[in-house]
């Protein structure tokens, strides 16, 4: 990103003055959400500058939609459950937001965790790594652990694709996880793997469904079908596994998955 931050620590390197189009979508929030989330608002995105015109539109525009979702968000909070913000969870949450804006899912996952920490029914699910974890999240990431929000506690379906001989086997294609809003079974395999270093996602192949069927999609899917055709003369099977949420990952996905 070619935007030059301002520090969150050294004040003093805020410029003097800032530019007006931007001024007028970082001004404070309203007083109503709290005097130590309109200062933190301040110190992240009061001294951002920029290189060029265009880009500086276009951001100071996803900011103006971030702030207003911030903003409802944050309104929607009962008064009795309003709570001062967590410097630790806000100021880190807003510091990274800034490389996400043009990601609308992920702005929405930082509104979510903003807005939920000042609301006291879910501080016990509040974790200072969940806005690092989202930093480092691609959209498909963010639509992929939306999956899990409602998931049953024992996991979903995933498996191998791999090819079976001499007594062994070679895998083809590793965490296969089929949700046909997401045809690319390739790009979900990474995202699933990105879920799990993030500590999100656990992924298991000792433990399967016991249902025979449960699993014909993956035998039935292109992916699988594509590669009988590409080794005619090889075994290719699947091993079943269960991809399933970590206490860290359900308490991210009831933060910053909006319901």
């Amino acid at each position: 990103m070619s935007e030059t931050s301002s520090s969150l620590i050294n004040i003093s390197d805020l410029p003097p003055s800032i530019d007006n189009a931007i001024k007028n979508v970082t001004d404070k929030p309203s007083l109503s959400i709290g005097t130590t989330f309109s200062d933190i608002w301040y110190l992240v995105f009061g001294g951002i500058s920029y290189l060029s015109d265009k880009k500086k539109i276009k951001y100071a525009h996803k900011i103006e939609i971030f702030k207003k979702q911030l903003e409802d968000s944050i309104d929607r909070i009962p008064e009795d459950k309003k709570i001062e913000p967590s410097v630790q969870t806000t100021a880190q949450a807003l510091e990274n937001s800034k490389y996400c804006m043009d990601q609308d899912n992920l702005r929405e996952m930082f509104s979510a965790l903003i807005s939920n920490s000042m609301n006291s029914d879910y501080q016990r699910d509040i974790h200072p790594s969940f806005a690092e974890i989202l930093k480092q999240m691609s959209p498909l990431d963010g639509e992929v652990i939306k999956v899990f929000k409602n998931s049953p506690l024992v996991g979903l379906l995933i498996c191998r694709y791999q090819v079976n001989e001499n007594g062994g086997y070679q895998t083809l294609l590793e965490n296969v996880f089929i949700n046909y809003f997401m045809p690319n079974l390739e790009a979900c395999s990474i995202s699933i793997s990105s879920l799990t270093r993030l500590g999100l996602l656990k992924v298991s192949y000792n433990d399967i469904l016991l249902s025979k069927e449960a699993y014909n999609g993956f035998m039935e899917h292109p992916w699988f079908i594509l590669l009988k055709g590409k080794f005619p003369d090889k075994n290719i099977t699947i091993q079943k596994g269960i991809v399933s949420l970590t206490p860290l990952g359900r308490s991210f996905t009831r933060i910053c998955i909006p319901d």
